[in-house]
């Protein structure tokens, strides 16, 4: 339990508040130029065949990658949310091969804590996350060049990929993310409690939609 809350500390460490006012994002839709084949062998080896409706992928510039992920569950029934953490870098640059060459290494285990989570506070997850997404990237414009760490959402079937979002909505939905991961290893009496956290800053970040709306 420890070691996830240090990650989730790390994770709301690296939120750091706009210069300006102005809150911008760079991320696009879809993946990044020549991500997409490393991306989606991170997701397969964190979800299998499985189709998360919400998930955050993050494909850091050194060590190994993470992700967070909602799974649905029967009509109302609640969902399952999964954090999982690759046990060895999934992008490895291999020397032993002549010349040099990129490996993806998936034969391994992930690191992996999931717990149910209601399936009301989960779908109002993915209906912020999609509202706030959806205004802050335009329609047409395409996942940009990444140097370092790209971070991809997937949100009801639609991708949004790219450089962190640090100001405005996308500093609320990394607060939540590192809420989900603490959650995930969580002992099911202090749920509710986290549960209400999240619930909370989704409030935050509806009461936020709402004014860039106005």
């Amino acid at each position: 339990m420890r070691q996830r809350r240090v990650w989730a500390a790390l994770l709301l460490a690296a939120i750091v508040p706009a210069a300006n006012a102005a809150c911008t994002t760079e991320l696009g839709r879809g993946w990044p130029p020549a991500v997409g084949n490393y991306g989606q062998a991170v997701e397969t080896l964190f979800d299998g065949t499985a189709q998360p409706t919400l998930a955050l992928t993050i494909l850091p510039k050194g060590g190994v990658e993470t992700g967070v992920a909602l799974l649905p569950g029967t009509q109302d029934q609640q969902w399952t949310l999964r954090y999982s953490k690759a046990d060895k870098r999934v992008y490895n640059w291999n020397n032993s091969v002549r010349g040099g060459g990129l490996e993806l290494r998936v034969d391994q285990e992930p690191d992996q804590y999931q717990v149910a989570i209601p399936a009301a506070l989960a779908q109002r997850l993915v209906r912020s996350w999609q509202a706030a997404l959806d205004s802050g990237v335009p329609a047409g414009r395409k996942a940009p060049v990444t140097e370092g760490e790209v971070l991809s959402f997937q949100v009801a079937g639609e991708r949004y990929s790219g450089p962190r979002w640090e100001c405005g909505a996308g500093k609320l939905m990394m607060k939540q993310v590192a809420l989900l991961i603490e959650a995930s290893d969580t002992k099911e009496k202090k749920l509710d409690r986290r549960w209400q956290d999240l619930d909370e800053s989704l409030d935050e970040l509806q009461q936020l939609l709402a004014g860039n709306a106005g």
